[in-house]
């Protein structure tokens, strides 16, 4: 009766430490989610008062925006309740693969249309369009022309509705 005393005690001793390994390394993987996503949050942040400042981050932010999407899933994935993350809704869980996702695409146009015309209050409309499309398609090389030019017209579209089809006032001084 001692071996089997000895084997069973042996197994509880096993099945302990092996369930107190997986807590720890689950808390850990919880742990460096939760920097990654408060460090994500902070940078982004920051790239936003850069670009008021008048700097090129669009690439920066959509980069930090999919950083902190992974974060969340991360989270999320480990149990975390969507409750306990934070008010931030537009995250969302979705991977592309090396390709950034179309929301992601959108996200970065918009940004780069907005620096444009910040850039060139007195530009025409069409050549601010034509500076947005170039600018986006040195950041995406490998898109389509078409699909990129597509995606800088969408946001055109929307800014220009969104601003009643007005110029804004910096690009109505020309």
């Amino acid at each position: 009766m001692s071996v089997v005393t000895g084997v069973l005690a042996t197994a509880v001793i096993v099945l302990v430490l092996c369930n107190i390994y997986q807590f720890l390394v689950q808390r850990s993987a919880l742990r460096i989610a939760e920097i990654l996503y408060v460090m994500a949050g902070n940078v982004r942040a920051k790239a936003q008062e850069v670009r008021r400042d008048g700097k090129d981050v669009e690439i920066i932010e959509a980069h930090l925006f999919d950083m902190a999407t992974s974060a969340r899933s991360i989270l999320r994935a480990l149990g975390r309740s969507e409750d306990s993350l934070g008010p931030d809704p537009a995250l969302t869980v979705g991977t592309n693969g090396n390709r950034m996702s179309s929301d992601s695409l959108l996200r970065l146009a918009d940004n780069i249309f907005f620096a444009v015309s910040e850039e060139n209050p007195g530009a025409p409309w069409d050549d601010i369009q034509m500076q947005a499309l170039e600018r986006f398609r040195s950041k995406e090389p490998n898109m389509e022309p078409e699909a990129a030019r597509k995606i800088v017209t969408v946001v055109a579209h929307r800014f220009q509705k969104e601003t009643n089809g007005k110029k804004p006032l910096a690009m109505a001084h020309s």
